[in-house]
Order: C-alpha cells, then structure tokens, then sequence
C-alpha cells in the first residue's frame, strides 16, 4: 500500500485538514503519513497546542502516522522548509506527496516553479530591477511574473499556499525524489483569512478567534476532540519575557538569517514591546517582511546558529514519531533512520541534542509540560 506525506502544521487541526486527509484516502490504496511541525511554526511561533498533542488529533482525523519536520527546518523560509518536509517524507518511505493549494492547479504551480527558479537569470535579474523601486521581494516577484508570463502565473505568486506548493515541486526535483506530487483547492480562499467562515475556518482565523476570547465560534471549525485545547491560555506574555531576557544578554550576531546590523535595532526595541507581535512590528521594513522577522525572533530564542548553506545539504539522521495509529504501527518499520518513540530511544541510540529539544523547553517554559512520548491512537 501506497504511502501519502503531507507536509503541515496542524495549528490547530481543523475540519479542513480532516477533508484533506479524507480526500488522500478516497483514492484508495493509500495510508497518510503526516510531517508536521513540532514546538515552533513556520510563522516564527509557538505551536497552539504541544505537538504530541497536535499529532493525536492528525490520526484521530484520519493520519496514519506522524513525524515531526525539526525545528531547523520548521522554522525557516519556505524553501528550506519545504526541503526538510520533503526530505523526512521520503525517508519515511513516502512514494506521493499532497498538499492544499489556493489555486488546484499543479500545472500552473510548476510552470510557476519554472518561471521562478533561480537558474531563470532573466526573471532573477528583473525581480532585482523592480526590487530598486522600494517594494518587497513578494511583489517584486508577482510583478516580474506578470511581466514575463501571465496573470495566472503572477496570481499563484500572491498566495501562501502556492508558494509552498512551488517550493515542494523544487525541493523534489533538487533532492532528487521520486515523489507523484498531488494538489486540492482548498476549501477556504486562504489560510491567511482572518475571519471564521463557519465549519470551514483557516488556522489564522480560529486561533485569532480563541485569541479574542470567542472559542465558542471557533470550535464549529475544528472536530470535537480539539475543542479542549481552544481554552489553552495565551503563551504570548511567557515567550515575550523569554524572548526580551535571550535579546539583551545574548550575542545576535551568528543567529540564522541575521541580516547586516539589524540585531542593533532589535536589542534597541526590545525593551519597548510588550509582546513578540509588537517587536517584529517595529522591526520590519520592506527590505525585511513581518514573518522573516518573526522567524528570526524565535531562531534568537532558539539561539539557532544553523546557516542556509547546512540546512540546504538536508541532514536528517533520526525521524521522531508523534503519533501512529494502532492499525498502522507497521509504518515504523518504514523510515530509512532510526526511529525515536520516547526518551528511551533517545538514550539508547545516543541521539544527540537537536534543536528540536530547545524549541520543546522554549515550549515547556512559555506554555506548559508535556510528556515526551509517542501517542499510539
């Protein structure tokens, strides 16, 4: 039987995952292998809810098993997150690999993909030109495109989901996998909507909803087994504490995806910011977006040293398993790396400290405890 990776975060898990995972399993022959982001997101956070915990709900709807994307790799650009996805779902034995997108279309996403690749020289060079007139990098690369192709390619540019999707088409062909690559329209326009939109919500919108205190309208978005985590407290104020403390005693310089002299206006405004939010908003600029500096707050946090160059060469020596559903315990056969269940595999195989480890105490400290051990459902 075929194995199915989707690439997530599961922040929270919701009725629009469910239908993802349902859809992978109505082409029959499939089980669903999920690489979801552990302690920290994408998005330079922390995760809603513990990961273990987040894993439970991915094979309670539907997953067969779960494996964390490390932290290095779960809290980057899309590129190098898309690698690091793409990397672990392969050692895992994947053979397809599916993901939501804005706009359904692969082909569209792959000629996106063309169009944007860095051995383009002729859109890189005019992405530069337009970047001279002051705008960010997205626009600057929506405009190119447009320029150089069409609306439809310059329109998949614009939303977040096409993007990783592009980033997955280049990371497969880069690493060389094997992978049937596979896309659905999501169900809600965007995963960066704001506003719920009944029981179809993106991620954004219910934890902006439980943020405001309405979890109550939120829960209509999520199945019932995680309605308990929308009355988890805010972590906001205990990472902002932990982020302030490691700014004003810890050297900047060296931290991944540092740009020149901009640790010298973080240290001068961190004082200020009452919460991560505030400080990524006094920080950015167009040269520097509010999500790489979000990242970048929490790789200080992490005190993350990785460089782009190492993180490229995608090295994954241990797969970490979340959770896998009793049926399916055979998939821990699959992964071509040892497979880590619990502290005992830890010590027994000698694994190392990762930086998956600091995003857990980062974690344990600004939310709450959590065991250390893999959920069988």
């Amino acid at each position: 039987m075929k194995i199915a990776a989707v690439i997530c975060e599961f922040n929270p898990f919701h009725n629009g995952h469910v239908h993802l995972l349902e859809r992978i399993k109505a082409e029959g022959g499939r089980r669903v292998l999920c690489v979801m982001s552990g302690s920290v997101t994408q998005r330079g956070k922390l995760a809603f809810a513990d990961k273990y915990t987040r894993a439970e709900h991915a094979v309670k709807g539907g997953a067969d098993m779960v494996v964390e994307l490390p932290a290095e790799f779960a809290c980057a650009p899309a590129e190098i997150f898309a690698l690091g996805g793409v990397k672990t779902a392969r050692l895992c034995g994947s053979e397809e690999l599916w993901f939501g997108s804005e706009c359904g279309d692969l082909s569209l996403i792959t000629a996106a993909a063309q169009l944007t690749s860095p051995a383009n020289t002729a859109f890189q060079k005019r992405v530069r030109e337009i970047l001279e007139d002051g705008v960010s990098y997205p626009v600057a690369m929506q405009r190119a495109a447009r320029e150089l192709a069409d609306e439809k390619v310059s329109s998949v540019l614009a939303s977040p989901n096409n993007m990783l999707g592009i980033e997955y088409v280049r990371a497969a062909a880069a690493l060389g996998c094997n992978l049937r690559i596979f896309t659905i329209p999501r169900l809600v326009s965007s995963h960066q909507s704001e506003s719920l939109e009944g029981e179809i919500s993106s991620s954004k919108a219910i934890r902006r909803a439980v943020a405001q205190g309405d979890a109550k309208s939120a829960a209509l978005a999520v199945p019932d087994f995680v309605c308990p985590t929308l009355e988890n407290k805010s972590f906001e104020a205990g990472f902002a504490a932990i982020l302030k403390k490691t700014i004003l005693t810890s050297d900047l310089k060296g931290i991944f995806d540092m740009g020149e002299g901009l640790e010298n206006k973080i240290r001068k405004n961190a004082l200020a910011a009452a919460t991560q939010d505030e400080l990524a908003l006094s920080v950015k600029s167009k040269r520097y977006t509010y999500a790489r500096i979000n990242r970048l707050l929490m790789n200080i946090a992490l005190n993350n040293r990785f460089t782009a160059e190492k993180l490229k060469e995608c090295v994954i020596n241990f797969i970490n398993v979340l959770a896998v559903k009793r049926e399916s315990r055979d998939l821990l056969r699959a992964p071509a790396r040892p497979p880590i269940t619990g502290l005992r595999d830890k010590i027994r195989l000698n694994v190392p400290h990762s930086l998956s480890d600091e995003a857990d105490t980062l974690f344990k400290c600004a939310a709450y405890d959590f065991e250390e051990k893999m959920r069988l459902v």
